[in-house]
């Protein structure tokens, strides 16, 4: 298997940047698509991720204790209580970036609308100001001695696949994607007028938003209502098993649900084809200060396995790292 170092790309510029929202954009249901201009930004790579503050930027409101008389329950007035603003920041894959003169930088952010903090996102306004810190997390590793590459990206994993895309295809890789999602209508892409999305899983020129860097895409939904019917791991074991691409010149890239994943992972263990996951794990800091966002990883150790952050030492590992169990 190829390394992950849980070093790659850990930005050591990393801050706090005060973006202006270009663009919030319905894509489908629950999605919608953020385009920040930031006047600087640290360099990234694919697989980075950044943590938006979902609440107007300034400072907290000093804390006011809180009085609490005998058999009377307590009257809350702050607004990350009793509003929709939440106190902490969520993590968001960078799904896209744009570089310009004097050294500007427009972000894409891909988000899907599930909680208190998504859901005031998704009614921020264009001009709006929104905090960034970022960028944080390690990135991707495009293998220079490997030809081809194949990314699997579900739900809320898809985003990252964008920007992986476009860094792949500047390296001359061969790629084809597969997207899953529950239906149809959770699909945060763009189908092509003339594309056709294959019922058989077979990969075709039919997502814009990867076409446009020359990638075939196969789509399957949990329902059958748009490309293969059922996950997409099975697309594309089918697709690996099939033979159109040598085991030893891919590497295969995922990001979505930890089903998902697993069963990426222990598709190419078993068929000895190098992999490398983007874990995701419910984040409050992004920078390892709070220590919440553990998973299990091999080691040489006694008992075998450590726990590392998803945040500090990933979120990309390497299949034959992780402990499931």
């Amino acid at each position: 298997m190829l390394s992950v170092s849980g070093d790659r790309a850990q930005s050591k510029r990393r801050g706090v940047f005060t973006a202006e929202v270009l663009a919030n954009e319905r894509m489908c249901d629950h999605h919608y698509r953020l385009i920040l201009d930031l006047p600087a930004f640290a360099p990234t790579e694919p697989g980075q991720f950044v943590q938006l503050l979902c609440r107007s930027p300034g400072e907290p409101a000093s804390p006011e204790p809180v009085q609490w008389g005998d058999g009377q329950p307590p009257e809350f007035s702050q607004v990350e209580l009793v509003d929709r603003e939440p106190m902490l920041r969520r993590p968001f894959s960078i799904a896209g970036r744009r570089d310009h003169a004097r050294g500007a930088v427009e972000l894409d952010i891909i988000y899907r609308t599930v909680g208190v903090g998504t859901r005031w996102l998704s009614e921020v306004r264009v001009g709006a100001p929104l905090s960034v810190l970022g960028p944080l997390g390690n990135a991707f590793d495009i293998a220079p001695d490997r030809s081809a590459a194949a990314m699997v990206g579900g739900g809320v994993g898809i985003p990252p696949m964008l920007y992986l895309a476009e860094a792949l295809a500047a390296a001359g890789k061969r790629t084809v994607a597969f997207n899953g999602a529950r239906t149809a209508d959770l699909l945060p892409l763009r189908l092509l007028p003339s594309g056709v999305v294959a019922s058989d899983g077979t990969p075709s020129h039919c997502i814009a938003e990867l076409a446009a860097f020359g990638v075939d895409s196969a789509v399957a939904t949990d329902d059958g209502s748009l490309g293969a019917e059922g996950f997409v791991s099975e697309v594309f074991r089918r697709w690996l098993d099939s033979g159109q691409v040598d085991p030893g010149e891919l590497v295969v890239y995922s990001c979505g649900p930890e089903p998902m994943m697993r069963a990426v992972g222990e598709i190419c263990i078993a068929r000895g084809v190098a992999c490398q996951l983007s874990m995701e794990r419910t984040m409050a800091c992004g920078m390892g200060t709070c220590q919440s966002c553990v998973c299990k990883l091999r080691t040489d150790d006694a008992d075998g396995w450590a726990y590392k952050l998803c945040c500090a030492d990933g979120p990309v590992f390497d299949a034959d790292q992780i402990v499931w169990d």
